[in-house]
């Protein structure tokens, strides 16, 4: 049984297991983004007072960390969305912090490092003006037309640090990137309460759409807790008619095995709850072309085998810029990279980053 197995047993609506942890599982507590959440699921199955006291103060300090930081954090995230307003730049709000305010009893059960804002591509510079004027750094992250989707912002206040992840589009990688277009997800997203009066969100199916499609695109199908919490609570509020239109977008967005596997793999771990009906339309045999998301779902998955897929999915010219952005990224972010300023440097830092990252790419990623 693996660390995730055995973790996940605890947080299964049926009674917890009898056994206490392994104090060795302290470390994957954190990694898999559940200490909140497993302590105070430990504590309603009167399991708690059993664990170990390595156990215990791990989950004691994971909880207490979140519970401490979280105010601070949702007085950022509404300043930003107010300033964003303010300055006619709407954004939704999704993923992490997105779900911590809409599915968890309180949005400390919900860890996560940054907020995640889908914007506009036309609001792209004025969204970056905004986070300027509020004091934020941009981090560095390399840019392009196709390469990348989103750039990152960084305010530290109270000796905290607080991140904004704004994207144009829903993923970095081409197979997912236009699946869903912010007009589409617009449309049908509603406040989020919690996070001021200019906080939206996705509505119940795309944010379960896009958390299945999250945890293979950005986590290459790596069996993450948190995640899978996301998937089975976003699940559990759906009633009827909204299963049918997340197996029919499924269906019509052609990521049928990439939803399926979330769902399953949350099944199984959380007991998920999946209607019979959407399971057989999501695991139905292909009778088209193959899902280019799929892909993903590939054992032994690289970077390489981002790249082509990537690539499969632009024509010729725009292959060939891609290509170029990630052979040759803009120069003021190689000089940073390195630490250097001098731009006579140039070519043999180009070099030097193609030769050191040429290993990277077969590398499995899972």
């Amino acid at each position: 049984m693996t660390p995730a197995q055995t973790l996940a047993a605890y947080l299964r609506p049926s009674d917890a297991p009898a056994l206490p942890l392994d104090p060795g599982l302290s470390s994957h507590i954190r990694d898999q983004g559940i200490g909140p959440l497993l302590q105070r699921a430990m504590r309603e199955r009167c399991v708690l007072d059993a664990q170990s006291a390595v156990i215990r103060d791990e989950l004691a300090r994971l909880s207490r960390e979140e519970a401490l930081i979280e105010p601070f954090r949702r007085e950022e995230t509404e300043r930003t969305l107010g300033a964003l307003a303010a300055a006619g730049v709407p954004a939704i709000v999704f993923k992490g912090t997105a779900l911590a305010y809409a599915c968890y009893p309180d949005p400390s059960l919900r860890p996560r490092l940054d907020t995640d804002l889908l914007i506009r591509r036309q609001d792209v510079d004025t969204a970056s003006s905004v986070f300027e004027r509020l004091g934020c750094t941009r981090t560095l992250r390399t840019s392009g037309e196709h390469v990348t989707h989103q750039f990152t912002y960084v305010r530290t206040r109270h000796g905290l640090s607080f991140a904004f992840d704004v994207h144009w589009k829903i993923a970095d990688p081409q197979p997912f990137a236009d699946l869903f277009s912010f007009e589409e997800l617009d449309r049908d997203a509603k406040p989020l309460a919690g996070l001021g009066p200019h906080a939206r969100t996705l509505s119940g199916e795309h944010a379960l759409l896009v958390a299945c499609t999250h945890r293979v695109a950005h986590h290459y199908d790596r069996e993450v807790l948190i995640d899978l919490c996301d998937i089975d609570l976003l699940a559990g509020a759906l009633d009827g008619p909204a299963w049918v239109r997340v197996a029919n977008l499924a269906v019509a967005k052609r990521i049928r095995r990439v939803v399926a596997r979330g769902l399953e793999l949350t099944s199984e771990r959380l007991g998920t709850a999946i209607p019979a009906g959407v399971r057989d339309v999501l695991t139905a045999n292909d009778t088209g072309d193959a899902e280019p998301t799929a892909a993903y779902l590939t054992a032994g998955f690289r970077k390489v085998d981002i790249l082509a897929a990537d690539l499969r999915e632009l024509g010729w010219s725009d292959r060939l810029q891609l290509l170029g952005e990630h052979l040759f990224p803009p120069p003021a972010f190689v000089l940073k990279s390195f630490g250097r300023t001098q731009p006579i440097l140039l070519p043999v830092l180009y070099a030097v980053r193609i030769v050191r990252g040429a290993g990277a790419w077969f590398r499995q990623l899972r």
